[in-house]
This record gives structure tokens, C-alpha cells and sequence, in this order.
């Protein structure tokens, strides 16, 4: 009876043998292959393992595909610059060409006068590629200090006046300071671009308002946008027309976003009805 279940043990203890060595040999197979494992045997601290191997695996793949979406992103970054400063020099380039070859004074001036325009529009270039080098920086910070809302939207529209008037704006401004907590010249920059966006696009309205909790509101009339997200406005180099032959970087909205991220302010509302664009941000009100 001793011998017989001796025999049934050693039986046993063989088939049980026999089926880890076959499991490990799967696992093996599963590991070297790059595929999820998948545990048959009953045996917690194995399914424990093969859990974390598994983890891993997903977090290695995860961060290969992040890899490869940022060098493309990448790449795809230098060729919007390159392009982007490309089209000036090359407009600048034409009409020196132009301005050798012609002897009217009158045709000189205006010659003169758009290069003026494409060096200054190149200016402009190099100090927003300047701006996204530093933004982007993980340790990139700003100054924190108590500032007037109010008034810096009420100097951003005196510097915009001219622009504005052609398109005769409705403004709502507070008759009082609207305190927040911020940095003067990221504050200033976010208003600029967001009345500059609206300027650009704008068909025949644009309504600016600031109100008493320091929540800035651009709204616009434009016909671009149809069939189109308009949260993909605040990606970086995201531009409706993909041409990119309007002279629009398309960071002016993503700069908006990542200077209200800097001074805990953000986004609160984004949308696109019945031909009107609004875009609405909020500041970290200062009590």
C-alpha cells in the first residue's frame, strides 16, 4: 500500500515536473517573441511575475511609440520652421532683385516698404521660435506677482486700435481693476495673440470682453472652420490652412495655451457656432 502510493507521488510529482518545464518553455517562447504572457498554471507568484513582466513589456512598447510620434513631430517641426522663414526670405530675395533693376523712385518706396514689412515679419519669426524654445523647457518658470487684467487688455487693445477699427469691435471692459495672479508680460503676450488670432480671421465681427472674474472672452465671425475641431487650434503648428501660405505659424494659440499653464490659468471654452469663433481663458484671480 506504501509502495503504490509512493509510485502515484512520484507519478505525480513527474507530471507536475514535466508541466512547469513545458510552461517555462512557453514563457520563454511568449518572452523572446514579445508577446503578452499568459500563465495556465495555478501558481500565484508565477501570474505574479508574468503580471509584472507584462507591465513592463506594455510600458517598453508604449515608450517606443512615443519615441517614434516625437521624432516625427519633430521632424515635422523643422519643416514648418523652414518653411515658415523661408517664404520671407525669399519674398525679401525677389525684391532686391527688383529694386536693382528699377530706377522709379515711387516703385523704390513701395519695394522699400514690403521689405521692411518681410524683415520686420521675420523679427517677429525668430522671437516666437524663441519664445517655444523656452516654453517648451520642463524648467522653463515665471515670475509670480499681483496684476491688473483689466488694464493690460485695455493697453493691448490701444496698441491694436488701428487694426481693430476697420472691423469696428465690440468691447466690454470692467470699470475697475480685475486682480490676478500672473506675470505682466506672459499676460500681455496671451491677450496679443488671442486678439491678433481674431484680427486674422475675423470675416465682419469681433466682440473682446473682460469681466470681474478674469475670464477673457474673444469672439469672431469666420467661415474657415467649418468641418474642422477646433481644440486642434491650440496644438502647436496647427494651422487651418495646411498650405501655411497665410504667414500663420500656427503657434500663436499653442504660445496661449502653455503661458496660461505657466501662471495656473487656462481654457475655458473653446467653440464654433453659427460662424462665430469663442475662445474664453481664465486667470488664477488674486483675493
Amino acid at each position: 500500500m506504501i509502495y503504490l502510493l509512493l509510485v502515484l507521488l512520484n507519478i505525480i510529482l513527474a507530471f507536475s515536473l514535466f508541466s512547469w518545464k513545458r510552461q517555462i518553455c512557453e514563457i520563454t517562447k511568449q518572452i523572446s517573441e514579445n508577446r503578452k504572457l499568459r500563465i495556465s498554471l495555478s501558481n500565484k507568484h508565477i501570474e505574479k511575475l508574468a503580471g509584472i513582466i507584462n507591465e513592463k513589456n506594455d510600458l517598453e512598447r508604449k515608450t517606443k511609440i512615443q519615441i517614434i510620434q516625437e521624432k516625427e513631430q519633430w521632424k515635422q517641426s523643422i519643416a514648418n520652421i523652414s518653411h515658415d522663414l523661408r517664404t520671407p526670405l525669399t519674398s525679401i530675395h525677389g525684391y532686391l532683385v527688383l529694386l536693382r533693376s528699377c530706377e522709379n523712385k515711387e516703385e523704390q518706396e513701395r519695394y522699400f516698404s514690403i521689405i521692411q514689412a518681410k524683415a520686420d515679419y521675420l523679427t517677429e519669426l525668430l522671437q516666437i521660435f524663441y519664445d517655444l524654445s523656452l516654453i517648451d523647457r520642463e524648467d522653463y518658470t515665471l515670475e509670480i506677482e499681483q496684476i491688473d487684467i483689466n488694464r493690460i487688455v485695455t493697453d493691448c487693445l490701444i496698441d491694436k486700435y488701428n487694426e481693430l477699427k476697420e472691423q469696428t469691435p465690440t468691447i466690454k471692459i470692467e470699470n475697475a481693476p480685475v486682480w490676478i495672479i500672473g506675470n505682466t508680460v506672459a499676460c500681455k503676450r496671451i491677450i496679443e495673440n488671442l486678439i491678433t488670432n481674431a484680427i486674422r480671421y475675423s470675416n465682419d465681427y469681433i466682440e473682446i470682453v473682460i469681466d470681474a472674474n478674469g475670464i477673457f472672452t474673444v469672439k469672431n465671425t469666420t467661415s474657415e472652420l467649418k468641418n474642422i475641431d477646433v481644440n486642434l487650434l491650440f496644438q502647436k503648428f496647427y494651422t487651418v490652412d495646411t498650405s501655411r501660405s497665410n504667414g500663420n505659424t500656427g503657434l500663436g494659440l499653442y504660445l496661449v495655451k502653455e503661458l496660461l499653464n505657466k501662471i495656473e490659468g487656462g481654457i475655458e471654452e473653446i467653440s464654433y457656432k453659427n460662424n462665430i469663433l469663442t475662445i474664453s481663458v481664465y486667470f488664477k484671480r488674486f483675493y
